[in-house]
Formats: structure tokens, sequence, C-alpha cells
């Protein structure tokens, strides 16, 4: 797995060089010139043991959160590839990538009256508003040019366990992110998306993907182009509101999926109110959702529950200390086909 070959080359150069006289050459260069074959079962008997410290782990934090279960449930329904995952911001962080809410907040160097209600906004989870205030302040050439400068980078280097979604699902995804992270991550897998929807090409994807499923879905557009973007309140309003086409589009896809929701926060949320109002009105029933979650301190887990119950989604708690660690063990012990004893 070349996610992990990286670390594994770092592990035997930590052992120092190799020397002779004045010339030095890594520890991974000698061994894999001077014994390949070595080289790749040393690899190979390392992998498996990172494989099952990770399968460890997740053990551990699901027994004592009480989401063993669940988890092994949604295992195999990942196993029947009846699971898509639906990926937020989150994953995104490790490849340097900001947070909604710090990206809008370094809008303000340039126009620091609009701080304090920016502020404001974020402090309450008014993410849409604060996306709005700023769009009306600097104009939309200048607010596109930020998103475009901030998340269309596409040489910048992919880090963490989003790099593991194309040995779990071969379906595609879906995403609210504008980076490009996910395109580049399934093209270096070998398994290029069919067909990536956005803006209004979206309403095409539920009629393309019964040909071609492996598709991405980027619901609130890309960072190259304004055109069907949801960031700011009208956006929002526009595509999710009475006239906008999105509500149908999820229901379209919900009919056959699961979703897995990684790196989403899951609060304050218009696809989480679009998923509500859509069990609400649903005459059948549809296939189960689900999330993995940070329990963080505090947390009041009656709550939270009844909240994502409300829209179907069923959380997968883990510990919040190590974000990237625990996404990880769950993709591996999901790529190991669960944790059943």
């Amino acid at each position: 797995m070349e996610y992990f070959r990286q670390r594994f080359i770092d592990e035997l150069n930590d052992e120092g060089p190799v020397t002779v006289r004045t010339f030095e050459w890594p520890s991974v260069d000698v061994l894999s010139t001077m014994a390949p074959e070595l080289y790749e079962a040393h690899f190979v008997d390392w992998l498996a043991g990172q494989k099952q410290n990770a399968k460890d782990r997740a053990r551990e934090f699901l027994t004592q959160n009480g989401c063993l279960d669940r988890f092994n449930h949604l295992s195999a329904q990942c196993h029947n590839q009846r699971v898509l995952p639906f990926v937020g911001a989150g994953l995104s962080r490790s490849s340097g990538f900001p947070m909604w809410g710090d990206f809008l907040a370094t809008l303000t160097a340039d126009y620091p009256a609009c701080r304090p209600d920016l502020e404001s906004h974020l402090a309450a989870w008014r993410y849409e508003e604060a996306a709005q205030l700023m769009l009306d302040r600097m104009g939309k050439d200048i607010f596109d040019e930020a998103v475009q400068s901030t998340f269309g980078h596409k040489a910048k280097a992919i880090n963490g366990p989003i790099q593991l979604l194309p040995l779990v699902f071969d379906r595609g995804a879906m995403t609210t992110n504008f980076d490009y992270i996910l395109d580049r991550v399934y093209d270096q897998s070998g398994k290029r998306f069919d067909a990536v929807f956005s803006g209004q090409y979206l309403r095409e994807a539920p009629r393309r993907i019964g040909d071609n499923p492996h598709c991405l879905l980027r619901l609130h557009g890309e960072a190259d182009s304004g055109i069907g973007r949801v960031l700011a309140q009208t956006e929002y309003e526009a595509n999710y509101g009475v006239e906008g086409s999105y509500r149908e589009v999820l229901r379209a896809i919900l009919n056959a999926s699961s979703l897995l929701f990684m790196g989403c926060s899951l609060n304050v949320d218009r696809t989480l109110t679009a998923l509500i109002e859509l069990k609400r009105a649903a005459v059948v029933a549809s296939p189960r959702h689900y999330a993995f979650l940070p329990l963080t301190v505090g947390l009041d887990r009656e709550a939270r529950r009844a909240e994502l119950g409300r829209a179907d989604i069923h959380p997968i708690w883990y510990p919040p200390e190590d974000h990237d660690q625990a996404i990880e063990d769950l993709l591996i012990s999901l790529m190991e086909g669960g944790l059943h004893d």
C-alpha cells in the first residue's frame, strides 16, 4: 500500500545512513538496491503490523464508545458497495487547506471593518451569513478570486487518510469541498472518476450514474468556477430552497445508497437540514446513513443522537485527540473487512 510506503522508508532511514569512508547512502537505498526481495518482504511484514495496530486501536475506541456493532454493520454495507463517502473539509485540512471559518476570517485582512460582524456570525455557526457578509462587501469578482486562490491549488502535497478512500469506495464520492484533492487521490490510485458533476450538471447526475456509478458529485461547486458555487446565503437559498434542485438530487442518490460522512461537522448544515426534510417526507424507508464524528468532552450524546437521528444519520464516535489517526484506523478497518471476532 503506497500510502504507507514513505513511513516505512522514514523508519528505515531513522537507523542512520550506511557509511563507507567519506561516502554515505540512505539505509533504504542500500537495502532496496542490494537486497530488493528482502526489502519488499520486510515492507509486507511491516505493513501487516501497521494494519493490525490500526484495527486494535479502532476496536478499542469503538468498544469503549459503544459503536463496534454499528461499525461492523457499516463494514458489511461497504463490502457490498452500498455506501457513498460524503467528504467534508476536515479531510482536506491535512493537505493544508483551511476550514470554512478560518478561510472567511482571512478575508478580513483587507476588510477589517467586517471583522466584528464576521466573528459574531462564526461564533454562532452562521457560516452562510458570514460568507454572504464578505461576498457583499468584497464583490463577486474579488470573492471568487479569493476562493480560487485558496482552494484551487493543484500542486499541494496530499496528506492524511483521504488517500485511503479509493481503497474502500469504488462507487465514487460526494463532497462539499471546493478543492481538487479527491480528483487527484482517485487519479493517483488508478481509479479516475468516470465523470465529475458540479453546478448545473448535478441535475444530470442521478440518471447518468446509473450507467457509470464511479463519479464525483461536487454539491457546492469547485474552486476554479463561481458557476454553481454554494457558499453564501443567497447561493444556499438558490440551490436548497423551494426552486432549487439539490433536494431532488439528494433524494435520487439516497434511494440506492447509504452515505458515510467524514470530515463533516454536521452541526448547522444545509445538507443535514435537507436530509431531515427528505426523511420526513419519505413514504418508504431509505438506507440509513453514518458519520465518523469526534466524541468531544462534554458532548450531550443523547441530544446529538436525536438531532442526527432526524436525518437517519448514526454516529460512529472516535477520540478527538488525533483526528487523522482515528480516521485512518477506521478506514483501514473497513479495508480489512471490519472488526469481527
